[in-house]
């Protein structure tokens, strides 16, 4: 450390410049990050919301849209009935209608109960009330009134999987509803005038000039305890004669969806062209108070008095069925249901992209202050390490070989970074080159001799493992791990050579799995690897350790019983079979178990007959006769004629 006043100036002047430096830049990757983040977030939500409300205008809209093409079919069905001469007598309407003491006509109580009609059908659910002012001499007023109930009953039963009732009105203070589990019209009272009712009276020439399918405004109904909105339809017979077609809609579920099926940290609502407020999840309370008659102006809520007025203009423009607007700190994603002409919004905060964004950038700025920190330290090490030490090193060294003093350099006394790949190592090099030069290349020479040796050392250890994995790859089965076909044959035959010699018995099994090939086929042929080797593991279990076993190829094997007599072999034998048979397999998810047997055939060799060959043969006949007797079963050679070859062996 001679010159602590220049190594001190030194590095704290290349800190304090990098410091500075690395600082501008990441404040500024910091404000890049986030305004890149932001924007991308932004340009996707965007799209995303465009697709979500697309897909959920329709979605919601699916209703609505249906009870419309209903009330076409009605109205099409009924003016096709009547035109073609609906027919109609009076048996047939007193058969359903009848009248009761307060002189009201209505269905009788079987319409509701449940009957079987004239065509041999059941009808039930349906109830009716007609005024006692209604024109019921009329013949073509009774004929409607059949025709309409005919025309309920007809449909009600499937088009209340969806809705929650049918229902016909007429301006003659008539209704005949199909209604399961409400009887509607039994409940009325004779002072019922129907006309007074919304779903009655908007359907009139003078608030429907048009004639088209109309909606009522939302409501909620005491009897079905469900938020409800009608769609009415009316059916001109004539200019005076007239009815009209009712569904009652059940808006729970929708309501439900709008409340709770939303996009995290979003919420939804719904409201009317003229302001009404249809569904919000923050004003239920309010929605109930005023039975659905709440309309956004009559809200203290300056925000959501913001959004209609923002929104209305839009929509008022005639824009697309679904668009996007970007207020102050939300994006409002609309679409339109059809139908009752609501709008669906989906209120999206800000925030939820400027606050990750925000928190990404400060992320990376704490993370790149404290890297720099880190490196502003590993600089001074480095600077410590790498320059300062190094010049100091070379400042003796130049003094040792001023004084001649090179052993210091030669000996690692003074020891110098040789070992750098840069300027400085470069430099220590020539230093020790000028030292001695001889006795760098004569340790050098050392060295590469002892690496020499090593890597001899090394590639025989592998060579060797290499050879011994090639023996045991060409003796064993890879799948079972027991000798294989040439292995097996190459020990057995040495085996009938001792037996031969010392005059000793053995007994050759051949073994075969039983039906097999419907194993690979009906489980795979993973679970047949599982059962040969499962197999393979208990003939190896069961049989003596000197006795030899080996796979002669897919699902047979073979053993070997040196000095063993016919009856010990069969007890072997037998005892293989029996634990083969006792095993279990599984499929691979584990919900079947299945089972597996074998089949065995023996032979024996005899005073003249030590032949490897005729053995095989021969134990080959007897496990063809075990299968042909019906498998899982041990069979000793009997010297019977030899089967045909090609013989199903599985």
């Amino acid at each position: 450390m001679r010159f602590p006043n220049y190594k001190q100036s030194l590095t704290m002047d290349v800190m304090l410049q990098m410091a500075v430096r690395v600082s501008i830049v990441i404040i500024a990757v910091s404000a890049l990050t986030y305004w890149h983040i932001y924007k991308t977030l932004v340009s996707s939500t965007i799209d995303g919301l465009e697709h979500y409300i697309q897909e959920r205008g329709q979605r919601e809209s699916g209703i609505f849209k249906l009870a419309e093409s209903n009330h076409q079919i009605f109205r099409a069905t009924y003016l096709a009935h009547w035109q073609q001469d609906f027919f109609y007598n009076d048996q047939f309407f007193w058969h359903a209608f009848e009248r009761r003491p307060d002189q009201t006509i209505r269905l009788q109580k079987k319409a509701y109960d449940g009957y079987f009609n004239h065509s041999g059908l059941l009808s039930k659910d349906v109830t009716a009330y007609i005024g006692a002012n209604a024109p019921i001499e009329n013949n073509a007023f009774r004929k409607k009134l059949l025709l309409a109930y005919t025309m309920v009953d007809h449909f009600g039963v499937a088009w209340t999987q969806q809705f929650a009732n049918l229902y016909v009105s007429m301006p003659e203070n008539v209704n005949i509803v199909y209604w399961p589990g409400v009887r509607w019209a039994d409940n009325a009272t004779s002072k019922l005038n129907v006309l007074s009712e919304e779903w009655v009276y908007i359907t009139t020439r003078q608030n429907n000039p048009e004639r088209k399918s109309v909606w009522t405004g939302l409501y909620y109904d005491p009897t079905a305890l469900e938020w409800m909105v009608s769609l009415e339809t009316p059916i001109d017979i004539t200019p005076t004669n007239t009815l009209n077609i009712g569904h009652d809609i059940l808006l729970n579920a929708l309501f439900d969806r709008v409340f709770n099926d939303h996009l995290s940290g979003t919420y939804n609502f719904i409201f009317r062209d003229d302001g009404r407020l249809i569904a919000h999840p923050e004003k239920i309370k309010e929605m109930n108070r005023t039975r659905g008659m709440l309309m956004i102006s009559q809200l203290k809520d300056t925000q959501l008095q913001h959004y209609f007025k923002t929104l209305q203009t839009h929509i008022q423009k005639k824009q697309k069925d679904y668009f996007i607007v970007e207020a102050d700190e939300e994006f409002l994603a609309v679409t339109k249901i059809d139908g009752p002409g609501w709008w669906f919004v989906t209120v999206y905060p800000k925030s939820l992209l400027s606050s990750p964004s925000l928190k990404a950038a400060k992320f990376i700025l704490i993370v790149s202050l404290f890297a720099l920190v880190i490196e502003l330290i590993m600089l001074y090490l480095v600077m410590m390490k790498k320059v300062v030490q190094p010049l100091e090193t070379f400042m003796d060294a130049s003094s040792a070989i001023e004084g001649q003093r090179y052993e210091k350099i030669t000996s690692n006394a003074l020891p110098l970074p040789d070992h750098l790949d840069n300027e400085i190592g470069k430099l220590a090099k020539l230093f020790k080159s000028m030292s001695g030069s001889l006795q760098h290349f004569r340790s050098d020479m050392q060295r590469l001799t002892h690496s020499l040796e090593d890597q001899v050392k090394v590639r025989t250890r592998e060579l060797q493992r290499a050879k011994d994995k090639a023996e045991k790859e060409a003796t064993i089965d890879s799948l079972t791990q027991i000798p294989n076909r040439h292995s097996f044959y190459n020990r057995a035959k040495a085996l009938l050579q001792q037996a031969d010699h010392a005059g000793e018995p053995l007994c050759f099994l051949m073994l075969d799995i039983d039906f097999f090939k419907v194993i690979n086929d009906t489980y795979g042929h993973p679970q047949g690897d599982q059962v040969l080797v499962a197999c393979a593991r208990t003939i190896e279990n069961t049989i003596r350790e000197k006795d030899l076993l080996g796979r002669l190829g897919g699902e047979e094997f073979a053993v070997v019983l040196p000095n063993t007599s016919l009856e010990e072999a069969r007890v072997i034998a037998e005892r293989i079979r029996v634990r083969i048979a006792e095993l279990s397999f599984y499929t691979t998810q584990r919900i079947q178990s299945f089972h597996t047997t074998i089949s065995i055939g023996i032979s024996c060799a005899t005073e003249t007959i030590y032949a490897y060959e005729l053995l095989y043969k021969h134990a080959d006949l007897a496990l063809y006769e075990a299968k042909q007797s019906g498998r899982n079963l041990v069979i000793t050679y009997s010297g019977s004629p030899t089967p045909q070859e090609d013989a199903p062996d599985s």
